[in-house]
């Protein structure tokens, strides 16, 4: 009997982009713990921000350190380079700011530290499809059109929001979801469909030498 192909969790993605030598993470919006308590395992310590009390409450048995706050009002009561690694898995697209966030935190990442970001793709091919042919924008209780999103990204605008704010990104990851149909065509087309059925991306950046560059935009933006 063939046996069925274990589906990678989603955490196993962020470890695998968490540099070895990590000894302090900053978790924001780490949720009920989960991605934070295997980090601890390993011996390091996890700082998380949650903004819901009845995750807050589970999160704080997991790791060394939880507020309960919103992460866009709060300032961090740490040293400046205090942490190895900040992590913001799949919250930078709820964020009114987020720029002003990823600004505000570089101060608290050390000059050899990275960020570790997931982020949904809006030019994901099911929503232009439903665009495109249901001429509808419809929001969902989950995933990509989460009720909850403030901010939709592609990965232009993801590239311009990490130099925006001062930081380069040194690995990209993608979260591959498509219909074998798709996969089959897109392998046809060398891979020429990757962006569209990309339907997350996993981001690792660092510090850049300045400190935040005003507007890293060169393309021309129409204005409607």
């Amino acid at each position: 009997m063939r046996r069925k192909k274990k589906k990678k969790d989603r955490r196993d993605v962020f470890l695998s982009l968490i540099s070895v030598d990590a000894k302090k993470v900053l978790d924001v919006g780490c949720g009920e713990g989960n991605l934070g308590f295997k980090l601890r395992e390993k011996g390091i310590e996890v700082v998380g921000i949650e903004k819901d009390e009845k995750s807050y409450l589970l999160a704080k048995e997991k790791l060394n350190r939880v507020f309960l706050t919103d992460v866009e009002k709060f300032q961090l009561p740490f040293s400046k380079g205090y942490f190895d690694c900040i992590i913001y898995a799949d919250v930078l697209e709820h964020f009114i700011y987020p720029l002003a966030v990823l600004r505000k935190h570089r101060d608290f990442l050390n000059n050899s530290g990275y960020i570790i970001a997931s982020i949904p793709n809006i030019r994901y091919y099911k929503i232009i499809i439903r665009l495109f042919l249901g001429g509808s924008w419809d929001y969902m209780d989950k995933g990509i059109l989460d009720k909850s999103h403030l901010r939709f990204f592609t990965l232009i605008n993801i590239k311009e929001l990490f130099a925006d704010a001062g930081y380069e990104i040194v690995e990209i990851k993608r979260n591959f979801v498509a219909s074998r149909g798709f996969k089959v065509l897109n392998f046809f087309l060398f891979n020429g469909l990757k962006d569209f059925l990309t339907y997350q991306y996993y981001i690792k950046a660092r510090k850049h030498g300045a400190k935040y560059i005003s507007s890293t935009r060169k393309r021309k933006i129409d204005q409607f």
